[in-house]
Order: C-alpha cells, then sequence, then structure tokens
C-alpha cells in the first residue's frame, strides 16, 4: 500500500518518499512521522501517540517531535 497525496507518494514498505516519481531523502525519524500523519488522515493525531508510535517505549522531549512536524 502506498499514500499518494499531491505530488507526492509514500511507500511505507520500503520507507520510501516520491516527489514527481522523484525519490526524496528524509531522515528515518522524520519519514517516520510523516507515515504515521499519513496513514491516520484525516483522524486528529495526538502528540502522545505520534509519541509512542514514532519514539516507542523512550522518553524524547517535546522539542524533538516540533523538530520533525
Amino acid at each position: 500500500v502506498s499514500y499518494v497525496f499531491g505530488a507526492f507518494r509514500l511507500d511505507p514498505v520500503d520507507k520510501a518518499l516520491y516527489r514527481d516519481g522523484a525519490p526524496v531523502a528524509v531522515t528515518p525519524k522524520a519519514f517516520d512521522t510523516l507515515a504515521v500523519l499519513v496513514e491516520c488522515h484525516p483522524r486528529l493525531v495526538t502528540k502522545d501517540e505520534l509519541m509512542a508510535r514514532v519514539w516507542p517505549g523512550t522518553f524524547v522531549e517535546d522539542n524533538n517531535l516540533a523538530q520533525y512536524v
């Protein structure tokens, strides 16, 4: 399953993001953050849910999450 939005295609299986068919370089955590938001669309994702899915079992400060969002 891949997700298409605008000029982008997100492939969660291959952990790849494409824009107009060309790969876009993103860090692993930025990709994971985007994947959660895209997969949950249009539902609102809480900060706690996002942190639990992107950084499971790890304490993360709010500024780390803000950097990726």
